[in-house]
């Protein structure tokens, strides 16, 4: 009878391990539109990341609209931010986390609304307490548009959205302290860093963020925006900082060859992609045809993440000075190590390699070289 009831047991125990691996965690997506406008067309569920640049994978899955309903089904290890896209429409942002998401899709897919999990819920009341500020911000910047220009207009302006931005600052901040540790506090503090957070609130949420989220991509993230914080900005007198990356053609090159050499060096921060960058690049190009030979020299460091489009840039706003780049974007060492908040950003050096000033451009740039050459 014990050899018969221990049998038993171990069929039994046999039979709970086969559907407790078969019942691993997983998710489901099921969403639906307010109208049949939709049906037969593709829905794609896509990784967040990759947007970000931190990943390479960019469609995780793929659903065909049908009867105003589309669902999705899969297993995660971990909770990450995905994008429901549908054609050119604004993405719907979702957390892809195991367990069973609702999506209600009202007029515009942006405006969808995700629930039934911890995060998704989570990130629900975040949106629901910021809309009142959105919907000032809206109604601030159709109050705008619907007045003639003036500088009292643009004053007026600009002093009620700082005092909105700093509404906004607060509700993150708040969400923050009740909501610690998930990656939707890293995303939140990701978001809001931009607006003018203070560098302790940044330092006390990153502390208390799990350390599944400190070494995920959003954590490093906020980790380097940390360390980036800690960097003293470049000061008229100081010297240089050095940088060594490649040139379009994959050589090596250092800040050093050129700059403390005898010449005034510009170091020129710019991108292919950012517009003003180009903007203001014929006035780089004719600065340099004029001072070249007259012991001047530029440095170009570009936060392109793109080779092609930097060569591009390159050949398209007729550059011919040194151009150096990791490819790294915002995360390049360069832009960390000279804490370049924005581009077109420029330092000029003396020919002994010691800052004079920053951030000349235009006229003002062109002026202050005339006057040191001559």
């Amino acid at each position: 009878m014990f050899l018969v009831m221990r049998k038993l047991f171990s069929i039994l125990t046999l039979f709970l391990m086969f559907f407790a691996c078969n019942d691993a965690p997983s998710y489901k997506i099921t969403g639906q539109f307010s109208s049949d406008s939709m049906n037969g067309q593709t829905i794609y569920l896509e990784n967040y990341l990759w947007y970000m640049k931190m990943s390479d994978q960019k469609t995780l899955d793929s659903a065909v609209v049908n009867g105003n309903k589309f669902e999705f089904k899969g297993k995660t290890d971990s909770a990450y931010m995905a994008l429901l896209t549908l054609g050119n429409r604004p993405r719907a942002m979702i957390f892809l986390e195991n367990g069973n998401i609702k999506v209600d899709v009202a007029e515009e897919l942006i405006k969808s609304v995700a629930t039934g999990t911890k995060l998704n819920n989570a990130l629900k009341s975040f949106n629901e307490s910021m809309k009142t500020t959105r919907d000032k911000i809206d109604e601030l910047i159709q109050y705008a548009n619907s007045q003639e220009r003036t500088e009292e207009l643009q004053i007026e302006v600009n002093q009620r959205y700082d005092e909105l931005s700093k509404e906004m600052v607060q509700i993150s901040i708040q969400f923050l302290d009740k909501n610690p540790g998930t990656i939707l506090s890293a995303f939140v503090l990701l978001s809001t860093m931009s607006q003018g957070i203070s560098d302790e609130v940044i330092q006390n949420t990153y502390e208390k963020l799990d350390e599944q989220v400190k070494n995920g991509a959003l954590g490093k993230v906020i980790h380097k925006q940390i360390e980036r914080a800690q960097v003293k900005e470049v000061a008229e007198g100081e010297q240089f900082r050095d940088l060594t990356l490649k040139t379009p053609d994959d050589k090596t090159v250092s800040l050093s060859d050129y700059a403390g050499k005898g010449k005034y060096v510009l170091i020129d921060f710019w991108a292919s992609w950012c517009g003003p960058c180009r903007a203001e690049n014929p006035n780089v190009v004719a600065l340099y045809k004029e001072f070249k030979d007259k012991g001047f020299e530029i440095v170009g460091v570009s936060l392109d993440d793109d080779k092609n489009r930097w060569i591009k840039g390159i050949e398209d706003d007729g550059i011919t000075w040194i151009q150096m780049s990791d490819l790294k974007g915002w995360e390049s060492e360069a832009s960390v190590k000279y804490k370049v908040q924005g581009i077109p950003y420029t330092v000029l050096l003396d020919k002994e390699g010691k800052v004079i000033a920053t951030n000349l451009r235009g006229e003002d740039l062109k002026n202050k070289i005339k006057t040191l050459i001559q």
